[in-house]
């Protein structure tokens, strides 16, 4: 099976981006892997969707199946991404080796990029030893889904890939809008117009189209507040939305203490409490610096979080 991470969206349409967009992509995915196999590898046909947990490691990829094309067997890795990671190509080359490593297949690895946010990994990863001998030449494939023509991917007749119109080079047409609102409807697949409505609502609060396209979707209110994947994206906002407001809480609380107790600590601290994403690190924080006596022990409450690598 693929592995989903359960992820949230605010009701009131202010969703909580991250958790959302795993969601839509993954459940796009496990639910129409074959589209997306014809999409990327158009000579491969799927056999079955595999479990993204590598195993010996803390990893799951997005997506992960076991492909066929001309009589042999391979895995196709997607990862989708909808914000920077400067990290990108190696995290790829690490699932790729522990892919095969762990199914004995070979692995081509994908990166979909959902939003054009800071730099794009380009292949080949190059890593080189000290006299310079290439060491690793990795190969991956990246989509930047901003450059893929809206036009394309509605004329490829694949309903997985109807949703990903919004976020498509000239995706905000509202005749195009239109066209794959009216595919999905036609074929009633209120699951699809439900993620393409997130989407939607996501990459286009405060254009000036958002209310016509609000108009355009209420239609079908009713019936995609009753899809089972529309109530998970609720779920999944409201736990993030919960999330976020202990972490700004717990953040601000950090701050107030250092201003009060240690104010030459402001700066340290105010890196610390923009960089720090775990609410039960920030909260560990709060409670030394509480208990600390000395400037120093303040600071080294502070650096506690990057020393135990619980910062991000």
């Amino acid at each position: 099976m693929l592995l989903l991470h359960k992820k949230k969206m605010r009701g009131d349409h202010r969703f909580s981006m991250a958790g959302v967009w795993d969601t839509i992509m993954k459940q796009l995915v496990k639910r129409y892997a074959q589209h997306y196999v014809s999409w990327l590898a158009p000579d491969a046909d799927f056999i079955q969707a595999l479990d993204g947990e590598l195993q010996h490691q803390t990893l799951i990829a997005d997506a992960l199946m076991e492909v066929k094309s001309r009589g042999r067997r391979g895995l196709i890795h997607i990862e989708f991404q909808s914000y920077e990671d400067m990290d990108m190509a190696t995290r790829l080359l690490y699932y790729n080796v522990l892919a095969e490593r762990q199914y004995g297949l070979p692995v081509y690895s994908y990166v979909i990029y959902l939003r054009r946010k800071g730099k794009v990994a380009q292949p080949p990863l190059e890593r080189r030893f000290i006299d310079e001998q290439i060491v690793h030449h990795f190969y991956f494939r990246t989509i930047k889904l901003w450059e893929v023509p809206a036009e394309l991917l509605l004329q490829m007749g694949w309903l997985g890939l109807l949703p990903l119109v919004v976020l498509a080079r000239g995706g905000k047409r509202l005749d195009l809008i239109q066209q794959a609102i009216d595919q999905l409807a036609a074929e009633q697949e209120y699951d699809l117009l439900a993620m393409m409505e997130t989407l939607r609502a996501m990459v286009f609060k405060g254009s000036p189209d958002y209310e016509v396209f609000i108009r355009r979707f209420k239609v079908f209110q009713d019936l995609l507040s009753e899809s089972p994947i529309y109530q998970e994206m609720v779920e999944v906002g409201r736990q993030e939305g919960l999330q976020e407001g202990a972490l700004k809480a717990q953040a601000e609380m950090l701050l107030n203490i250092v201003k009060l107790r240690f104010p030459e600590l402001q700066a340290l601290a105010k890196q610390q409490a923009d960089t720090i994403k775990d609410v039960s690190v920030l909260s560990a924080i709060n409670l030394n610096l509480v208990m600390a006596q000395t400037t120093e022990e303040a600071r080294q409450a502070l650096l506690s979080a990057g020393r135990n690598g619980t910062s991000h």
